[in-house]
Parts: structure tokens; sequence; C-alpha cells
């Protein structure tokens, strides 16, 4: 008697359509979970119906093309893809401030390319009810207008670290700096990043993408700026008054007393000490920021930093000093589990747009 998908399903403790969803090589299932149903398969001798897979791997629930719109606090970058692909197509970048019609340039794109029938926007605010009105901007999407506007068949409304936690699990080893090995021991992770704002947002399973408003928060903060000794800067209120590229600007201008912006910052880290100072300071309040932010979400997955200002200030980052940072001041239980989650720097950019390209194609398989 043949090995059913049912009987691979029962041995591996799993559903059967978890078992399809790996066999298929779907991408919103845990690696452990894949372990144990190729084991399993391998214990039983199952062979799947390979035409069956086939016209499965074929079988696509939502038509035509999609369009995908990242909105930060600073640029607009915007993309076009095939449902179903990893690729990006049609990429461009702007920043806000040179924008003169939002709508405009969604309808060219409509407009250039008739067979877009679906967008995804990922945007810098806190999501509700289908609409998001930006923190740093007087800018909101809704999703109803969306639809009624642009006529498409799907409109999806993501937060913008909500989008890149859904490519997580895209990622290479190429596409992360190691800071801490570790030694993974759930499948929970937390990425966050400081860029106009402060983003974070905690991912579970690869799945579930949960995000935050934690730069808008004032916890930690003053604990944080006594040990900086940057107490006596009066406009540091919340996280991202100091986390932010702005946070980095007010810390410059702090200890040199000129203005300078935070790329600027970095052009010049080797040959002013006032920019060394900053940036050094900076990176060690996120270490210990971060260390907060792990006992409260327990990562074990790992911590992954991302956006443009960490990307640029790596090379700074003294994997050593940022870890004593991190484990700074902890009980020697704490410290053994903190120094268990990795941590690594996402080196790969538009990360909102693949997750955003991620995501509906993970919204397209659950049709099924």
């Amino acid at each position: 008697m043949s090995v059913t998908i049912k009987d691979v399903s029962i041995d591996a403790g799993v559903s059967i359509k978890t078992v399809s969803r790996v066999i298929n090589n779907e991408v919103n299932v845990a690696n452990a979970t894949k372990d144990k149903v190729f084991a399993s398969v391998k214990k039983l001798g199952f062979k799947p119906n390979k035409n069956a897979q086939n016209l499965r791997s074929k079988k696509s629930f939502l038509n035509g093309r999609v369009l995908l719109v990242d909105i930060g606090g600073t640029n607009i970058r915007i993309a076009t893809a095939d449902i179903g692909s990893t690729d990006l197509k049609n990429t461009r970048k702007q920043n806000l401030d040179s924008l003169d019609s939002f709508e405009e340039i969604l309808q060219g794109f409509l407009d250039n390319d008739l067979s877009i029938k679906h967008i995804v926007f990922s945007i810098a605010g806190p999501k509700l009810h289908n609409s998001i009105s930006m923190t740093n901007r007087q800018f909101e999407i809704d999703k109803a207008y969306i639809l009624r506007k642009f006529k498409v068949d799907s409109c999806h409304i993501l937060n913008d670290w909500e989008s890149i936690g859904h490519g997580l699990s895209l990622l290479t080893n190429n596409e992360l700096n190691i800071i801490n090995e570790g030694n993974s021991f759930n499948e929970t992770a937390f990425i966050i990043g400081p860029g106009t704002g402060l983003g974070a947002a905690l991912v579970i399973k690869d799945n579930i993408v949960l995000p935050t408003e934690i730069g808008n928060s004032s916890l930690t903060i003053s604990k944080l700026l006594k040990e900086l000794e940057l107490s006596k800067i009066s406009d540091f209120n919340v996280i991202e008054d100091l986390i932010s590229g702005g946070g980095l600007a007010k810390i410059y201008s702090y200890f040199s007393g000129s203005e300078k912006s935070p790329e600027d910052i970095v052009k010049i880290y080797h040959s002013d000490e006032f920019a060394e100072k900053s940036i050094n300071i900076f990176l060690q309040s996120i270490s210990q920021l971060l260390s907060e932010f792990a006992l409260v979400y327990m990562p074990g997955k790992g911590i992954f930093l991302a956006g443009g200002l960490m990307r640029a200030l790596y090379e700074f980052l003294d994997r050593d000093i940022f870890m004593k940072n991190f484990l700074v001041n902890r009980k020697s239980m704490h410290a053994d589990v903190l120094a268990q989650m990795p941590v690594a720097l996402i080196n790969k950019e538009m990360t909102c747009l693949h997750g955003s390209l991620n995501f509906i194609n993970k919204f397209n398989q659950s049709l099924n």
C-alpha cells in the first residue's frame, strides 16, 4: 500500500495542509517544521504526485501584476512585480519634498501598465481600520479611497516595519551582517531601525508580523539619557527623539555647537572628533535600548537592525563593544539569555518593497 500525505502528517505531527505547503516549497513555513516534514517523508518513503505539484505551483488566485509603494518619512519608493515572483521591476525613488502629486505618480504607473490590478502600500505610521496617517507628515492613505479612485482589484495597507517583517524569511546569509552569532531558541524575531523616526516590529514564525509605535514611547528614555550623560538636552522626550537621524544630529549639535545632517556627520567620522563621539554614543544608545526590548519580547530567533542609517553606521560599529553594552548591568541569568540571541544588520536595500511583495504572494497562496 502506497504512503499518503496523511501518513506523513500523522508521523510529523502536523496538518495535511502543512505537509502540502512544505512539499510545494511555500514561503511561510518555519524551518523546524520543514525539517520534521522532510524527515517523515524520507522515513516513510513518501513520493509526491509530481503532476499535482506542477499544477499547484502554476496556480494563482490573483490576476494581474502588483504595484508596490513604500512611503517613508523622507522618500517614496515604488516598484512593480508579477504575482508569485520575487523580482522587483521599474523601481523608482523620489524625495517626498520634491513630490508634486502622489496620486499622479500612481496613476502614471497604472496607465503605463494596464496589467496592474493590485496595490500594496507600506507606510511609516500606525495602521487603524485599513488606513494609515503618517507619523511625521500630514499624509493619509485609506484603502476604500484607493479602491474607489484607482479601480484596482485589491489594495493592502501595511505599516513599513510590517512590510520589512514579511520579508525577513527571504533574507540570505549574504544579506545579513552578523553582530552576534547567538544560538536561536524560539521562533520570534524583533526588527528595528532608526531613520526619520524609529520603527520596529515583532515577527512570529515568519508569518505573523506585529508592527509597533515603540519609537513614540517614553519608556527607558530618562534612564538612557542619564547613562549617556545627555540629560541636559531638553527635547529628548520619546525614544525616537534620541534614536533617529534627527537624534544623531541633536547629539552632534550638543557636543560641537554646530548643525549638521546625519549624512554629513557620517562622512566626517574620521576627521571630526565630535562626529566620532556622537556616532559612538548613538551606537551605544541603540545597543542598550535593544537590551531592554530583548527582555520584553524575548526574540530568540534574532534581533535585526534595518534601514539606510544603520547601513551607513555599520562600518563604525565595533561588535565587541556593541555586545558589551547590550549585556551591561544584567544579572548573569539574563545576560546568558541575551547572549544567545542572534543580532544582525540587514544590508539589503528596498526591504519594504521586497517584504510587501512577499506579503501579497503569501496572501495569494492563502486563497487556495
